[in-house]
């Protein structure tokens, strides 16, 4: 068994960024098609709504991503480890 006992925080914010990105895309198209539904039977436009849905979230996301994978390592460094050790992994 290996011990992990440190996580890079630009290493991990990367990351959760990437994650953020990805999700905020496929929020901000289900947005876009929702919107466009609503709109539709509400007899409203919401359109512009949707197409800065796609370009917005994504960013949103991904900010929040990268911040909660750098806190996150940083809190698992300082915090985690030295009190109740590293996480336990097996390796080949």
């Amino acid at each position: 068994m290996k011990t992990i006992t440190r996580v890079s925080e630009k290493s991990l914010a990367n990351l959760f960024g990437i994650f953020g990105v990805f999700y905020g895309l496929v929020t901000g198209v289900l947005l876009t098609v929702f919107s466009s539904i609503g709109g539709s039977v509400l007899g409203t436009s919401f359109v512009g709504f949707g197409i800065l849905s796609i370009i917005l979230a994504p960013i949103a996301y991904g900010v929040a991503g990268y911040l909660s994978g750098y806190v996150g390592a940083g809190i698992y460094n300082k915090l985690i480890v030295p009190k109740f050790g590293g996480i336990e992994i097996e390796l080949e």
